[in-house]
């Protein structure tokens, strides 16, 4: 008998692609638009207007301060320049890692409080009014050779230090409210929490200890010439 092949199947023509109604385009398209700004997100643009708030304060209070204020920031600032122009690389590095390092712990210690927020965005707002001083002052004496002289001994390691003093008081603002929740709700809040809380203020302290290097840097290069023009 001989063999019988598969009668071979004719070829399906390919479907017309279905047309979309504009009930499923309207969800497409609503599906593919952006979400709106995570929370710590928003949270982190807040923190950062609020610092550079404190540092234009800082700047503008400046010229409101009287004869016998300014005389003595003088002498505190000349006396200031002197000793970081004579002083070792790591001695300057030490003292801007310590006030930095207590900033930060600070802000670490308001997240453990249910009502440490307010205290949070103090610290955060002491920094910028501080830098903002020291900016301030060095333009009021030394015209633009002081923002120069401001821009590149200050402000790198200032941004840098204060960057690092943002992200820790955004995420004690996030403890602090986790713990009025939990309080107010009478809950127990999980160990991984604080255990997460710790490792990000670790890292930042390695951000601090990054400005302070770089503090350093800036003092050996720009603190004798700032020292010369004042």
């Amino acid at each position: 008998m001989e063999r019988m092949e598969p009668l071979s199947q004719p070829a399906r023509e390919p479907e017309a692609p279905k047309e979309i109604t504009q009930e499923e385009a309207r969800q497409l398209l609503h599906r593919a638009r952006p979400g709106p700004p995570r929370r710590s997100s928003v949270l982190t643009t807040v923190l950062a207007a609020l610092f550079l708030a404190g540092v234009a304060y800082g700047a503008a209070l400046v010229r409101y301060l009287d004869a016998d204020t300014v005389a003595a920031m003088d002498s505190i600032t000349r006396g200031f320049l002197l000793g970081r122009a004579g002083e070792g690389f790591w001695g300057i590095c030490l003292r801007a890692l310590g006030s930095g390092a207590v900033l930060l712990a600070g802000v670490f210690l308001c997240g453990f409080s249910a009502v440490g927020q307010p205290f949070a965005v103090f610290f955060l707002l002491f920094r910028g009014v501080g830098l903002g001083i020291s900016m301030g002052y060095f333009y009021s004496q030394m015209g633009g050779r002081g923002i120069l002289l401001a821009m590149g001994m200050l402000l790198p390691s200032g941004a840098l230090a204060g960057y690092a003093l943002l992200l820790a008081c955004r995420e004690a603002l996030k403890l602090s409210g986790l713990f009025f929740r939990a309080m107010t709700a009478g809950t127990v809040m999980s160990v991984r929490t604080f255990r997460v809380y710790g490792v990000k203020f670790l890292i930042l302290l390695g951000m601090e200890l990054g400005a302070a290097l770089l503090d350093g840097v800036c003092a050996k290069v720009f603190a004798p010439l700032a020292a010369q023009v004042s």
